[in-house]
């Protein structure tokens, strides 16, 4: 079976990556949809509408179920991520796991991965690695 069609495993599953952001000082938004759930990776304010940012938003289950969506389209609005730049150093960070090639053309869409890529340790260890500099980039925003 190709790494693009493997079903999704146990060994990579959203909870960890879940509880690694919490971990990090990130919270986690629940959607409420009826047919799948999401979960979105906040930073900033609980419930202030336009004072957060999210970086990806989970799919684990349901229609769109095993998938992470790169909210690029809604990181065009939010600083720091308004800088063309920070979203092409994202998406070059996310193209660097493998089986994630993101074109540029994207970085003011939504583009999805599928979540179980992130059963590869190497994989799951720069996303990490990604969420930290995203946060860094979100904690030093009104420095620069």
């Amino acid at each position: 079976m190709g790494l693009a069609t493997r079903p999704f495993s146990s060994k990579g599953t959203p909870s960890g990556l879940l509880r690694r952001w919490e971990e990090a000082g990130g919270w986690v938004g629940h959607g409420a949809g009826q047919v799948t759930t999401s979960a979105f990776l906040m930073l900033g304010e609980a419930g202030a509408p336009g004072r957060g940012i999210w970086p990806l938003t989970l799919y684990p289950g349901g229609g769109r179920g095993g998938t992470a969506e790169v909210v690029f389209q809604h990181l065009v609005a939010r600083e720091p991520f308004t800088d063309r730049g920070l979203r092409a150093e994202l998406l070059q960070r996310l193209n660097e796991l493998m089986g994630i090639d993101i074109p540029e053309g994207k970085l003011e869409l939504r583009p999805n991965f599928r979540l179980f890529l992130l059963e590869e340790d190497h994989n799951r260890e720069l996303l990490a690695e990604t969420l930290t500099w995203f946060r860094h980039c979100w904690d030093t925003r009104d420095t620069v």
